[in-house]
């Protein structure tokens, strides 16, 4: 009885797994998805967790972005108006999708409109929904994230 309910347990697992791995595969390729963050992973200081829901979601055509930032500040940065630089919504930016061995997928955006703070998103997307995000910034410390990669309903 005990030996069944193990296998049961195995392959429902399996099965889940995989239907988890074919939504994401299914979201990346049409282009709906949220990233959560879980951690945050400043350049300089002390990896920490977030204290709010924070997202970057990206649908075809449009990036909306809601990051907390902990970093530090170079030459022209904007930090007198206390405005957070990676809180923004943009039409016009660059996008480079790469899918890699092993059921990874590589996407990079570049804001092309008003948004001159950033110059590039990284992430590396797992078929398992988990995911990391680098951000190099034009006059700020870079900052990094780790998080899960949902599917946006539409």
């Amino acid at each position: 009885m005990v030996s069944g309910f193990v296998f049961t347990s195995c392959s429902s697992s399996a099965v889940s797994a995989s239907s988890s791995s074919t939504t994401i595969g299914r979201a990346i390729d049409t282009g709906s998805w949220t990233f959560t963050v879980n951690i945050i992973r400043p350049q300089a200081g002390r990896t920490r967790q977030p204290n709010g829901l924070y997202t970057f979601t990206y649908t075809p055509g449009n990036l909306n972005v809601y990051l907390p930032y902990f970093g530090r500040a170079f030459g022209t940065a904007d930090v007198v108006s206390g405005e957070n630089p990676l809180n923004f919504i943009s039409k016009d930016f660059e996008m480079k999708k790469e899918k890699i061995k092993n059921g990874k997928w590589r996407i990079n955006f570049i804001p092309k409109d008003f948004h001159q703070q950033v110059q590039q998103f990284s992430f590396l997307i797992f078929e398992n929904g988990t995911a990391s995000l680098d951000v190099i910034m034009t006059n700020r410390s870079p900052i990094s994230y780790n998080g899960d990669i949902s599917a946006e309903k539409k």
